[in-house]
């Protein structure tokens, strides 16, 4: 067994100047966040001081970590209070900056920045262009961006366009492609038993082969298919990033998916349960999408 690589000096000092800097630990269905609130525009964190925060043994662990600034003067005329930058557990920045966002807004809630027992809308400047997001006291929702059909016409006609093969399966089985930033297959399974049957640690095979990085998802329509007005589906999900943020953005392709099977254009907000919690999906016009999870304060620190 190799040992941990002990931070440099200049990483110990960087470590230095961060203590006593006080953050919030937020966990959901996306994933866990380490997220400082600095209004000072003081705090400077670099990817290895990311990589040892998110260290689950060593450090405080954690999905990745999200720093709240004050917004530049120049934030492309978005109105932004608040600019985000954040950073992936291995160091890396976040793709994807819609839960960053949903973190905060939680933070700014919980910190009392904004109304926490009221309906409150947040526009944050990120490096990836300007962001929105709702509080309410039972959810945050996010603009996750716009969805399409990487081949409509197939997707019109035969509502699928992949055969995928996963270990639990007995039999390859039809795929719908649905581009959210990402790509996301979405393959309806018979029962929930078989969706629990399918092993996850194993990459499931695509065919034809997916041109670009794809998460697999494997869901189920409850019964009924539809309560209080929303649709509802239960979600399993395959991603060769292994990155719990992605989940939302599963979560709203499935439900794309499961719309554009039922034929139920009417139904455009679904309940999606995951294991690690439940995800609202609302479809709107245009192809927009919108996702709604609850989280929760884990625990306030200081490093």
């Amino acid at each position: 067994m190799t040992a941990p690589t002990p931070p440099d000096q200049a990483t110990n000092r960087d470590l230095q100047v961060l203590t006593g800097t006080r953050f919030v630990k937020i966990a959901g269905p996306c994933g866990d966040w380490i997220v400082i609130y600095d209004p000072t525009d003081s705090v400077s964190l670099t990817d290895t001081l990311a990589v040892i925060l998110c260290d689950r043994i060593a450090g405080v662990g954690a999905t990745g970590v999200v720093v709240v600034k004050p917004a530049r003067q120049q934030s492309n005329a978005t109105a932004a209070e608040y600019r985000l930058v954040a950073w992936q557990a291995n160091g890396q920045p976040v793709p994807n900056m819609t839960e960053p966002a949903r973190t905060a807004t939680c933070v700014l809630a919980v910190l009392k920045k904004i109304a926490s027992d009221d309906t409150s809308h947040c526009i944050f400047d990120t490096d990836l262009g300007p962001i929105t997001t709702v509080y309410t006291p039972s959810y945050i929702g996010v603009d996750i961006g716009i969805w399409n059909f990487p081949d409509p016409d197939t997707a019109g006609a035969a509502g699928s366009d992949a055969l995928v093969m996963a270990a639990g399966l007995l039999d390859p089985r039809p795929g719908l492609s649905v581009q959210i930033q990402s790509n996301y297959v979405t393959v309806a399974v018979e029962t929930l038993e078989e969706l629990e049957s399918i092993d996850l640690e194993h990459q499931p095979s695509l065919e034809p082969p997916a041109p670009r990085l794809t998460s697999i998802n494997f869901v189920v329509p409850q019964d009924p298919l539809m309560a209080s007005g929303m649709g509802q589906l239960r979600l399993r999900t395959y991603t060769e990033r292994q990155h719990a943020h992605d989940l939302a953005a599963a979560a709203a392709a499935s439900a794309v998916a499961l719309q554009n099977w039922s034929g139920l254009k009417q139904l455009n907000v679904w309940n999606v349960a995951t294991q690690y919690g439940d995800i609202v999906v609302q479809l709107h016009e245009q192809h927009r999408l919108s996702t709604f999870t609850k989280l929760s304060t884990v625990f306030f620190g200081k490093l």
